[in-house]
């Protein structure tokens, strides 16, 4: 497909979402935020927001919706499941829930998709390759519009369409072709006890079930998880689709240890990556305002490497909006270079929940630091 017919695709999508929205409303902050529900009873305020990287952005923002959000108790959720309990005033603390909170949460407020918008985002792909004599710059650059649709508590579809403008890294077609499409099932066991579940094709050309545990302290330095999947290689060559079936079994765990200064993380991990890699890994993590940068090196058997990563807001965020629809940047990209050059050196593919990750930006250290 033509340069010029992607750019058209694009331009008739945001043309049309306006069309499809009950009025733009890009001033009305509320509209930022979904399955709101307030209890003046418990003073308690129940949200969800898609938009911002940084969770801190949307709770301080809250005090455009409702009244004295300071004296509050903030319940951010994702995908519907709520994370804990947060109060700003005097100094932010957050209260983990227990099981039978999470129980009369739910009672509260009854799941309803509609209470979500349609959400379209926009997302960069970026893979490169460094160090061929060749060509010393070989690179993969895509556009994901993608969506995702809460189903039931948890559950979210994640479906959308990849427009692959440049590719000299392999011989993967360039033009429009179907994106990642999975099912995520998000749970709170408890107070500090976390799950993700995901079925389909996911990023990195890998298509199976991963699984996500991770016990975490929100208020405390340390966290620790495990992670498996099985998962199979697919591709979209010239005209025709590939795979094969799900053979790579990875699973591994890690510890993770989160300094009292500087909003350091350091994170060991160890077990089988992908194509039967068994090895070890260390990270060391920086949180910024907005900005998470990260350094590692990994040991393998037959290859070691290290490199860098880093996750950083996508601008300008909010396109345009409606009441029921919205078009938006990706609330993230994420890149990883390695110096070795492969991408499966110690690496696991790109999933939409990443448990360490999410939950790394909802501790209370993370969120004081900003105040």
């Amino acid at each position: 497909m033509k340069r010029y017919s992607l750019i058209s695709i694009l331009t008739f999508l945001i043309g049309l979402l306006p069309k499809l929205a009950c009025g733009q409303g890009v001033g009305q902050t509320g509209l930022n935020y979904e399955n709101l529900t307030v209890d003046t009873v418990a003073n308690t305020v129940l949200y969800e927001q898609r938009l911002y990287r940084n969770p801190l952005i949307g709770m301080l923002e809250l005090g455009a919706v409702v009244s004295r959000p300071a004296t509050r108790d903030l319940i951010p959720l994702h995908q519907g499941v709520p994370i804990a309990r947060y109060r700003l005033s005097p100094s932010l603390n957050v209260t983990p829930l227990s099981l039978s909170e999470r129980q009369a949460i739910k009672q509260l407020a009854p799941f309803r998709p509609t209470r979500y918008k349609l959400d379209f985002r926009l997302q960069p792909e970026l893979i490169a390759r460094f160090g061929f004599k060749s060509n010393p710059f070989e690179t993969k650059t895509n556009l994901l519009l993608q969506t995702q649709l809460m189903l039931w508590r948890g559950m979210a579809l994640n479906i959308g369409a990849t427009f692959a403008l440049i590719n000299d890294l392999d011989n993967e077609r360039t033009g429009v072709r179907p994106g990642p499409v999975f099912l995520n099932q998000f749970l709170a066991l408890d107070r500090q006890n976390f799950l993700s579940l995901s079925l389909g094709a996911f990023h990195n050309n890998q298509y199976g079930l991963n699984a996500q545990y991770r016990w975490a302290d929100l208020s405390g330095p340390w966290s620790f998880g495990v992670e498996g999947s099985l998962t199979g290689f697919y591709f979209f060559p010239a005209r025709s689709y590939y795979y094969e079936r799900p053979n790579q079994l990875m699973l591994f765990a890690d510890v993770a240890y989160r300094l009292p200064v500087h909003a350091l993380t350091l994170k060991l991990q160890a077990g089988q990556y992908l194509d039967q890699q068994r090895g070890v890994r260390f990270d060391l993590i920086r949180q910024f305002t907005n900005v998470e940068i990260g350094f590692f090196v990994t040991k393998l058997p037959v290859s070691s490497t290290l490199g860098f990563n880093f996750a950083i807001p996508v601008p300008p965020g909010r396109v345009v909006q409606g009441r029921h629809t919205r078009l938006r940047t990706s609330e993230e990209f994420r890149w990883e270079y390695n110096y070795n050059g492969s991408a499966n050196v110690g690496a696991p593919y790109r999933l939409g929940t990443r448990l360490d990750a999410l939950l790394r930006q909802y501790h209370r250290d993370y969120l004081r630091s900003q105040l």
